[in-house]
C-alpha cells in the first residue's frame, strides 16, 4: 500500500493520508494547500486489541495533511466521489498511484485501511474536527488584529467582573493550548485547570451579545439621518469593543473544544465520536 492514499471528509476539512511522498504529490497536482494531520494522536485507540493495534500502527506511521474545505476542496470531493462510512458525517475512498487512475474506489483492504477500523476513523475525524477549529481561532486572530486596541484593553474598560474573569480564563486556556502544543498531549493537571471554564465564557458572550442588541435598539429608534449620522460617531467603537469581546469567547470556546477531544482520545477513545 506504500502508493495508495486515503481520503476523508467530514464535511468541514479532508485528510489525504498514506506514504508521505505520495500525499504531497496528490496534493501539488490538485493544487491544495495542506496542514499537518497529526496521526500520532490516534495512539488512544492502539492498545484495544491486536488487530486494532496493528491497524493504528500502521495509520500513524502514515503521513497526514489537512485541508479545509473550500469551493476548490469540495468540488475535489464529488470529482472523486466518496462514499459514507460507518462514521456519522464521514465518507472515504481510497485511490491507487496517483496519477494511475482517475477514479476514487472504496476499497476495505488490510489492516491499515481506516474504513475497515471504524473506531480509527472515528478518531481521525475526532483530528480533523480539532484542525477546523483551530483554523476558525486564526481566522478571529487575523480579525482581532485588525482592532487597534488590545482585547485586554477592551475587557478592563468594561466595568462588569465577568470580564476581567474572562481574562484569566483566557491566559489559562492559551497557556493549556501551548502546552498541548510542545508536548503533544493534554494531561489531567492541564485539564482540571480549564475545563470549568465555559461557564464564564458563556456569560460573557450573552452579556456581549445583550450589548450589541441594546446599540442596535438605540440605532433603530432614530427616526431622522441626520440623528442617525450623530448617533453612528458614537457608537462606533462601543459597538466594535463587543464585537471583539465576542470574538474572543468564540475563540476560547473553540480551543475548550479542541483541548477536550484530545482528554477524550486519551482517557475515552470509544466516546469521541459524539465529543466530535
Amino acid at each position: 500500500m506504500d502508493s495508495d492514499i486515503q481520503l476523508i471528509s467530514d464535511g468541514d476539512g479532508l485528510a489525504v493520508i498514506g506514504e508521505p511522498a505520495a500525499v504531497e504529490r496528490f496534493l501539488a497536482d490538485e493544487g491544495l494547500p495542506g496542514k499537518k494531520l497529526e496521526l500520532s494522536r490516534l495512539r488512544g485507540f492502539l492498545s484495544s486489541g491486536g488487530a486494532l493495534a496493528q491497524a493504528g500502527s500502521e495509520v500513524a506511521a502514515h503521513s497526514g495533511r489537512w485541508v479545509k474545505l473550500t469551493p476548490e476542496s469540495a468540488d475535489l470531493v464529488k470529482k472523486y466521489g466518496l462514499m459514507n462510512s460507518k462514521t456519522p458525517g464521514v465518507s472515504h475512498a481510497m485511490v491507487g498511484q496517483p496519477g494511475s487512475i482517475k477514479k476514487w474506489l472504496q476499497i476495505d483492504r488490510g489492516p491499515g485501511t481506516l474504513a475497515s477500523n471504524p473506531a480509527l476513523l472515528t478518531g481521525a475525524a475526532g483530528i480533523m474536527t480539532q484542525l477546523a477549529m483551530q483554523q476558525a481561532m486564526d481566522e478571529i486572530t487575523d480579525y482581532l488584529a485588525t482592532i487597534d486596541e488590545k482585547l485586554d484593553d477592551v475587557l478592563r474598560a468594561q466595568e462588569d467582573a465577568v470580564h476581567a474573569d474572562l481574562i484569566g480564563v483566557g491566559l489559562d486556556i492559551d497557556e493549556a493550548m501551548t502546552l498541548r502544543e510542545h508536548g503533544g498531549r493534554v494531561n489531567e493537571v492541564t485539564w482540571s485547570k480549564v475545563q470549568g471554564s465555559s461557564s464564564t465564557i458563556a456569560r460573557t458572550q450573552a452579556y456581549a451579545v445583550s450589548q450589541l442588541e441594546a446599540i442596535t435598539e438605540k440605532m433603530e429608534r432614530k427616526a431622522r439621518i441626520s440623528e442617525l449620522a450623530e448617533a453612528t460617531k458614537g457608537v462606533e467603537a462601543k459597538a466594535q469593543g463587543w464585537l471583539a469581546v465576542l470574538a474572543r469567547t468564540f475563540q476560547l470556546q473553540d480551543a475548550i473544544a479542541v483541548l477536550e477531544i484530545d482528554r477524550v482520545l486519551e482517557v475515552a477513545p470509544d466516546d469521541v465520536d459524539g465529543h466530535r
